[in-house]
């Protein structure tokens, strides 16, 4: 009795250090929430997880070291346990018949952007630029896959510090608002249809390679044709999937570069990027009601906005800053590339394939 009554306290005490963190993270993501509902086009393109993450900063730079040490419980709870939930449920945005969908043309770009974006992020962020290599490796992350949700995914593999990934995430988000405002306006000129031969179907798959965040892509093809806007979503969704795929790729090389060094540090292994792959199997099963799978959504977006207020809540706005200029060339160079690369294989695999 007496150990079941302490193994209860153990419980309780735990749960009471941690609760104060959390309710903090997520009273700032439902505010960040209520901010996009604004009717303000920018915002709502953004969705609430920046903004959390902002929130997060400006409220931490007023906390006092006392309560910062009691939140920390809470905070580390939601950037980890909480995140890793809203990883697995973010699975649930894909289905089986949207990948058949959009063909091999569109695999296959989005196979060679993500590996050869991931590939110069690498080689320029740390032998170029000299960044270190959690910031060079959660932008090039960002930029191949899917924005703040796939550095949120890296984060635990890599080891990554709170400042490198707010970095990571002020970078992507920046120079994939930049994208989606552009992509628009190219295809406008005469010289880009034509290079496309006027097949908005090529632009979408062009859309959905390159722009970083999923909300990007769909307001970056509005401009698109119904079938060519839901191709970009499509092909954008294929990159998500390969989020597994690229963590457990990180994983391997950090433990084997590891071990050639003998450090003895262990990179974690991302087992819930099994879970992950799963989603996309139970979405495609109609097991779930349509009714059922928008709230699984909606909650998905509120836990991973948690995630980024206690992100921004455990951070300290001076190690951001000190970070510099590098993370953002970084971040353009890759930009370009991605714009550069994305053209190239959307015409030649698109003369190939179809």
């Amino acid at each position: 009795m007496k150990r079941s009554a302490t193994s209860t306290r153990s419980i309780q005490s735990i749960a009471s250090s941690r609760l104060t963190g959390v309710l903090l993270a997520l009273l700032l993501a439902l505010l960040a929430w209520r901010v996009c509902l604004l009717p303000l086009p920018f915002l709502q393109v953004v969705g609430p997880l920046m903004p959390a993450m902002l929130l997060g900063l400006l409220l931490s730079s007023c906390l006092k070291p006392s309560l910062r040490s009691r939140l920390q419980p809470g905070l580390s709870f939601a950037r980890n346990r909480l995140l890793r939930v809203g990883i697995v449920l973010y699975g649930f945005r894909i289905s089986l018949a949207d990948l058949q969908q959009v063909g091999m043309t569109a695999l296959l770009t989005d196979l060679l952007v993500v590996m050869s974006t991931l590939a110069v992020a690498a080689w320029i962020g740390i032998r170029w630029l000299r960044l270190d290599s959690r910031t060079a490796l959660l932008v090039g992350a960002g930029s191949a896959v899917c924005g703040a949700a796939a550095i949120l995914a890296t984060a635990p593999v890599v080891r990554a510090r709170n400042s490198d990934i707010s970095v990571a995430i002020a970078t992507v988000v920046l120079f994939g608002s930049a994208a989606m405002m552009l992509y628009p306006i190219l295809y406008t000129l005469p010289e880009i249809q034509q290079l496309f031969n006027y097949s908005e179907l090529a632009v979408g798959r062009l859309v959905g390679a390159t722009v970083h965040e999923v909300a990007q892509v769909a307001a970056a093809a509005q401009s698109l044709e119904a079938g060519a806007a839901h191709a970009a979503v499509i092909t954008k969704m294929i990159r998500v999937m390969l989020l597994a795929p690229v963590l457990f790729g990180l994983s391997y090389w950090l433990n084997r570069k590891s071990n050639q060094q003998n450090d003895g540090a262990r990179v974690n292994v991302p087992w819930f990027a099994l879970v992950f792959l799963l989603m996309p199997w139970l979405n495609s099963g109609a097991w779930i009601p349509e009714a059922w799978l928008n709230r699984v959504l909606q909650a998905d977006t509120l836990l991973l906005a948690v995630a980024m207020a206690a992100l921004g809540l455990d951070t300290h706005i001076g190690a951001v800053i000190k970070a510099g200029r590098r993370p953002l060339l970084l971040g353009a160079i890759l930009f370009i590339f991605l714009l550069l690369c994305g053209v190239g294989l959307t015409v030649v695999l698109g003369n190939r394939f179809g």
